[in-house]
């Protein structure tokens, strides 16, 4: 179980847990998502690479639209972007965790007969 201190860490039975905010996740997915450089990264999502910093130094909170970019761009998790928690992968038919499950497609062609 975990708990919030004031001075925004978790406790859990296993030890501290450190709150990992919103700009530490967009600056983790541009790292470790896309391997791009501020400038690099500001360049494709077609912002400056102050506005970068600015998010993630946490002076400025990206609108939507930005943080749907960012997730797309870095093959993360949009609901771990904004909130630090993913959704559970959808189960297939037999009720397990499917990672071949189809993916919801923009051009569904009709199956082959």
């Amino acid at each position: 179980m975990f708990q919030v201190a004031a001075d925004g860490f978790h406790t859990a039975e296993d030890g501290v847990v450190p709150e990992v905010l919103m700009s530490d996740r967009l600056r983790i997915a541009r790292e470790r998502g896309a391997g791009l450089s501020r400038a690099e990264f500001a360049q494709e999502l077609g912002i400056g690479r102050n506005t970068v910093l600015n998010y993630e130094h946490g002076k400025v909170k990206p609108r939507r639209p930005v943080v749907v970019s960012w997730a797309l761009r870095t093959g993360v998790s949009l609901s771990w972007l904004e909130t630090g928690k993913t959704k559970p992968r959808p189960a297939g038919p037999d009720g397990a965790v499917c990672d071949e499950c189809a993916r919801r497609d923009s051009n569904p062609q009709p199956s082959d007969p």
